[in-house]
């Protein structure tokens, strides 16, 4: 295990992986204050709890933050396993720095952009995120 842990891409991954669930953190922490903010709330029980109102379908905004939860969801956690795997089969420290933080960055980047409504930014941020994941998926199949 000391060995992983000294390993400079293996510690490139996890500082990685480190700030993307603290990313992934303060977007569900976003989409809460969206919701107390707006008030509005799907199940009666927060509802009555908050003080706020109930409705079938999501506010506008809340929608939104749950919009940008749900993409996390659907991108990070892919690049947690084959980041994982890719490091562990023996990438380099320079290429996992390459893949490892234009992915973080790319999320980040992608996070505040669609925050922000910026389009096409939005799409290219999400492309760039893509294109690392793929690029060690291929990695290591080559390997």
């Amino acid at each position: 295990m000391n060995e992983l842990l000294n390993n400079a891409a293996f510690q490139t991954y996890a500082t990685c992986s480190a700030i993307l669930a603290i990313k992934m953190l303060l977007t569900g922490t976003h989409t809460s204050v969206q919701r107390m903010r707006t008030k509005s709330f799907i199940n009666s029980e927060d509802a009555k709890a908050f003080q706020g109102n109930f409705g079938e379908q999501e506010h506008p905004v809340v929608a939104h933050a749950l919009r940008i939860q749900r993409n996390d969801l659907e991108n990070i956690p892919l690049f947690f396993v084959i980041g994982l795997i890719y490091v562990l089969d023996g990438a380099s420290a320079s290429a996992a720095a390459a893949y490892c933080w234009t992915f973080t960055i790319a999320r980040l980047l992608h996070w505040i952009v669609y925050l922000n409504h910026l389009q096409p930014w939005r799409a290219i941020c999400y492309f760039v995120g893509y294109l690392s994941i793929l690029g060690m998926a291929v990695q290591i199949i080559l390997s």
